[in-house]
């Protein structure tokens, strides 16, 4: 049972073997041969062009040499032909070119239709009869087929290889296929030896025929055995051509992506010609010795000189005194390293010896080594934008010029007008005083006075408070005090205006603790202004200052009043600088619009916030926000009161 099995294991791998070698021998002389199709088709359209030549002149064949001997010698340079050789009918040859090249290629093995190339694989021969007119004759032809010949060698190395792959592939496949397929069969045949011996053992007992049995279910089970390996091998030769086919995919795709490579590499070049001819900057490429390669357009517009001056000369000549790193010597190297990338402001010489200011950008390019292959270097003319920074500094410098007289002005004519104003307001008291209570016309006119001067002193406060924050002289002390106490002060000293003009007054809170860390000095002001403010615009009605959580970190002061309210047109330019929703000589209300002015710089001064909601003739509310987890940069100036701990 087992030498059954191995001879059939046996024929089934020759058979398999045998196939793969047809394939293998197929796919080689099929390729082979259409590539040498392709090369005799060449020939042949070049032989074509001889015997067209030689059926439009019929006389070469009844002549004895050549009529246009340099017509034919010039057809045989332009097809690449070695010699060209004349016979007769009869086997006599009329005339030939190169006759000893042809004899030396054996052109008359062509005759015996051997044409193709030659042994040493230097010429095609071909052999073509010419009839036309009752002339006939033949003409022998030899083209020059180094290439070809070595184009055909190549060719067969390839699908030999190929071939071999092929028939390799089969090899391993017939083992495998071989090795799967009789592995249950020898089980099979392992398992018929033993029942043949348990029949024969059986058999002495119970007769032939319990034996024939035993065979026949043996059998019977090697069947199915057989059966299912048959399955197997369907799946394998399946699942064999899947992978064929798939691996075919794969080349077939390696090779349209090494084609898309090839053409992206070409217009990837053509786009860097393109961008480095048209970029807008100069740009030069440096051989590793220091010396100019290439240049753009914009180069040599920079420096003024012509693409042919400059190539080849060192970079170095370009700049004044020499002065670029790396560049004094051919070692190309920088505090002892080679140059890598540098980028510096240098100064750059044009053709006519004038100085511009550049900003030089130098890279090096690597090659495969990691070896400094060239050098790009970038160049940006900055002439024109050093004047206009030398131009800036100047009109910073009157600015700042201007700025400190502007100050110096304010802080004299503060001084001049305070001092004949305090002496105005501190003599009115006086004057009221020694007035008899009878003269109602001088008190008001005294009245008036009082109220002219101290408006005055309001404005030119404001004025220098404002050009005090504008220009940062003013330096804040961070302390932390009650803001309740403090605004309660504010409310005793706005009653008496509040009562003058008939408005309700309000005090309320809603917290306990109003401990803030802020500069109290214009924490005061922002409330002093914005009450000030809400009495001054509100004609009825009240006047309210309610204080209250916004949340565990933060303090809200509202300041709502029932005055002429503000249109939304006019909130959007609230905090500009002498801004008024009513303007001109006309206006109802007094006021030089740097209140809220001071108090937005007052508010950002103490990193509060401050909301505005207002309606035209239905009231307004002023919202400052105080945000308790605000560090300030300087916690040295806070102070600590002992009665507030």
């Amino acid at each position: 049972m087992r030498s059954k099995s191995q001879k059939l294991q046996l024929r089934l791998t020759i058979e398999f073997a045998l196939f793969f070698i047809v394939v293998a021998v197929f796919i080689f002389v099929y390729f082979t041969r259409k590539f040498e199709d392709q090369i005799n088709e060449k020939y042949a359209y070049k032989a074509d062009v001889f015997i067209n030549f030689f059926k439009q002149s019929p006389n070469s064949f009844t002549d004895k040499e050549f009529t246009d001997k340099e017509a034919i010698s010039n057809l045989l340079q332009l097809n690449g032909a070695v010699y060209l050789v004349i016979e007769k009918p009869s086997g006599e040859i009329l005339d030939a070119i190169n006759l000893d090249v042809a004899e030396n290629n054996l052109y008359v093995l062509s005759k015996s239709q051997k044409e193709g190339i030659s042994q040493d694989e230097k010429v095609y021969r071909v052999a073509l009869p010419v009839e036309r007119e009752k002339v006939t004759g033949k003409i022998y032809v030899g083209f020059e087929s180094g290439d070809d010949a070595h184009k055909i060698l190549k060719n067969r190395m390839l699908t030999a290889l190929f071939s071999l792959s092929i028939l390799m592939a089969g090899i391993v496949f017939t083992y495998f296929l071989s090795s799967i397929s009789f592995r249950p069969l020898a089980k099979i045949f392992k398992a018929l030896d033993s029942a043949n011996i348990s029949a024969e053992l059986k058999g002495k007992k119970s007769g032939k025929k319990n034996e024939l049995r035993v065979l026949e279910d043996r059998v019977n089970i090697l069947l199915g055995e057989l059966d299912r390996s048959s399955g197997e091998v369907e799946s394998l030769n399946k699942k064999l051509h899947d992978v064929f086919k798939d691996k075919i995919a794969e080349l077939n795709f390696e090779i349209n992506q090494r084609k898309k490579a090839e053409i992206m590499l070409q217009k990837s070049e053509e786009q860097f010609r393109l961008v480095f001819q048209n970029a807008p900057i100069g740009i030069v490429i440096i051989s590793t010795e220091g010396k100019i390669i290439s240049v753009n357009r914009s180069f040599c517009n920079t420096v003024g000189f012509e693409r042919d001056e400059i190539i080849g000369i060192p970079i170095k000549y370009l700049f004044d005194r020499n002065d670029l790193e790396g560049f004094d010597n051919n070692s190309l190297e920088y505090n002892g390293k080679p140059i890598a990338d540098f980028s510096s402001e240098k100064t750059l010489l044009k053709k006519e010896g004038k100085e511009i200011n550049v900003i030089v950008k130098l890279v090096s390019v690597l090659d495969e080594k990691n070896k400094v292959k060239h050098y790009v270097m970038q160049l940006l003319d900055i002439t024109e934008i050093k004047r206009v920074q030398q131009e800036l500094v100047d009109a910073l410098r009157k600015a700042e010029e201007s700025d400190r007289l502007k100050s110096a002005f304010l802080a004299q004519m503060s001084h001049e007008i305070r001092t004949p104003l305090n002496v105005i307001l501190t003599s009115i008291p006086l004057l009221a005083d020694e007035i008899s209570s009878k003269d109602e016309e001088l008190k008001i006119i005294l009245d008036s006075v009082k109220s002219a001067g101290r408006r005055l002193q309001r404005t030119i406060d404001m004025i220098l408070n404002m050009s005090s924050v504008q220009s940062g002289n003013y330096k804040p002390t961070y302390e932390k005090f009650d803001l309740l106490a403090d605004l309660k002060k504010l409310m005793n000293e706005f009653k008496s205006l509040s009562d003058d003009k008939g408005l309700e007054l309000k005090f309320t809170h809603s917290i306990d603790n109003s401990f803030i860390v802020a500069d109290r000095y214009t924490v005061n002001q922002i409330f002093q202004n914005l009450i000030n403010n809400a009495i001054k615009y509100t004609l009825k009605g009240y006047v309210e200052v309610f204080v209250r959580n916004e949340n565990t970190n933060k303090i809200r002061v509202e300041i709502r009043d029932s005055g002429i309210g503000m249109s939304e047109e006019y909130r959007k330019k609230l905090f500009t600088p002498f801004s008024q929703e009513d303007v001109g000589y006309k206006r109802e209300f007094e006021g030089n619009g740097l209140g809220l002015a001071l108090v937005k710089k007052y508010v950002e001064l103490n990193k509060a916030e401050i909301d505005v909601e207002s309606e035209k003739s239905i009231g307004s509310v002023f919202s400052v926000t105080f945000d308790l987890s605000v560090n300030f940069e300087n916690d040295s100036q806070i102070k600590k009161y002992s009665q507030y701990q």
